[in-house]
């Protein structure tokens, strides 16, 4: 039975008498959504944007070289990419605008602060935005600006000034927050929730000195997604789940520190509850997978790294009674840099040169890991490494057009002579899934 006081106040000066009825029963949840029921839903999904603040790089010596040893990523033009991104949001005017994590390098405060003021310029064209952390967002202790040929520590930030700065991208909606993460349960629709479920293990980064990479779901907060789902089937809403970490394997080869380590027990949990979709990133290649759980299919879409070529990002939509459907979307960095008058022809011929530095980056790394080796002959190791470019297209892309000749070139065939080498696996891996879709999906509705 439930305990029910009656609270009287008597307002003397009107000599009037208020009753109220209280219980012990916990209110229930602000929900608002802004979409009313059986309408339409256009998300989009961006991740690994990887913001680096102007601020804090000269774009001298110590920039440069983080730049050529690290993984591709156009660092050098992240500013131009990110507004011209923004700009594309704001006149296409999504119902819904997702950041999947890394938002920022290595969790630089001043790059989250801005990243933060343009998710806000976003907001107010009426666009909803929802955020969750990455491996590289909170507690990082490679926060760094890029100073001649140093690189100098600057302020990082915590949990809860990552919650505080992005207070208007999800976390002041929150229908339901989870106590030990940054996770939180949000409804910008009737029809459809989003469950952003922080996976980063930043309270590891000071005790390792380093970003962890792995992803962990905790019992605690297994026990919220419970509650989470629950409330949307009260409510009727179809959960579409957001992590920065994968949920299925996105690669035989490479798993560990990208896939969720308790993936196999949020696969059967979210299976079981009918939840056919979940969004993440993080391993920067643009990859769908499926699993069958509880005689349900889960998709994971793994949306590659906004900072990379081609600079595409994720569009998510749902049909009433239709279900839900996905493609990917470059940024037409060209129309910005023409809107802002830039005179950099880099800029104004964009993505040539983006598709250019992407392929001379994974040229120059395999062929000085192969003359590092010291097994090839220099004309073999500069054919290896032009099939190694043209594969890194197709798998960083989502795009299989790139590897419609491989299999003619003279490198593919110096590549089958090798055994047992790693990069020879990871050719073959993607060779033989050169005729599976990445780029879209349907699924309709159950």
């Amino acid at each position: 039975m439930k305990k029910t006081a009656l609270v009287c106040i008597t307002l003397l000066s009107l000599n009037l008498t208020a009753c109220a009825q209280l219980t012990d029963q916990p209110a229930k949840p602000n929900i608002s959504p802004k979409i009313t029921k059986n309408n339409p839903l256009t998300i989009y999904q961006a991740t690994d944007i990887h913001y680096l603040s102007n601020t804090l790089t000269d774009g001298k010596k110590a920039f440069k070289t983080y730049l050529a040893t690290g993984d591709g990523k156009q660092q050098n033009y992240i500013t131009e990419i990110t507004d011209a991104f923004v700009d594309d949001v704001k006149a296409q005017k999504p119902d819904v605008l997702i950041l999947s994590g890394d938002i920022t390098n290595n969790g630089e405060k001043v790059s989250h602060q801005e990243m933060a003021k343009k998710l806000a310029d976003i907001e107010k064209s009426g666009v909803q935005t929802f955020v969750i952390p990455g491996n590289h967002d909170v507690l990082n202790p490679y926060a760094r600006k890029f100073e001649e040929g140093k690189q100098l520590k600057v302020e990082d930030i915590t949990p809860d000034e990552f919650a505080s700065i992005y207070h208007h991208s999800g976390y002041d909606e929150a229908v339901m927050r989870d106590d030990s993460t940054l996770s939180y349960l949000a409804a910008p629709s009737e029809d459809v929730w989003l469950l952003m479920v922080d996976t980063a293990d930043y309270e590891n980064n000071k005790r390792f000195g380093a970003p962890e990479t792995n992803g962990y779901i905790s019992t605690q907060t297994f026990a919220w997604i419970q509650k989470c789902i629950d409330l949307a089937k009260e409510y009727d809403a179809e959960l579409v789940t957001v992590t920065h970490h994968n949920l299925l394997d996105h690669s035989e080869l490479l798993t560990k520190g990208f896939t969720i380590v308790q993936n196999k027990e949020a696969v059967s949990l979210f299976a079981k509850n009918d939840i056919a979709l979940n969004l993440s990133g993080h391993v920067h290649i643009q990859d769908i997978r499926s699993e069958t759980a509880h005689d349900r299919t889960i998709y994971d879409i793994a949306t590659s790294s906004m900072a990379m070529y081609p600079q595409q990002y994720g569009v998510v939509r749902y049909t009433p009674n239709q279900g839900l459907a996905y493609e990917t979307q470059r940024i037409d960095v060209e129309k910005y840099a023409r809107k802002i008058n830039s005179k950099d022809p880099n800029l104004l011929h964009f993505q040539q040169y983006s598709k250019a530095y992407f392929g001379q980056f994974s040229y120059t790394k395999a062929l000085s890991d192969l003359f590092q080796e010291g097994k090839y002959a220099p004309d073999d190791v500069e054919e290896m490494a032009k099939t190694m470019e043209q594969v890194n297209f197709a798998y960083f892309t989502g795009d299989k057009r790139f590897l419609n000749s491989v299999e003619k070139m003279p490198g593919y065939a110096l590549w089958q002579k090798v055994d047992s080498e790693f990069m020879t696996q990871y050719i073959d891996y993607i060779v033989t899934n050169k005729s599976k879709n990445d780029l879209t999906l349907k699924i309709p509705k159950r």
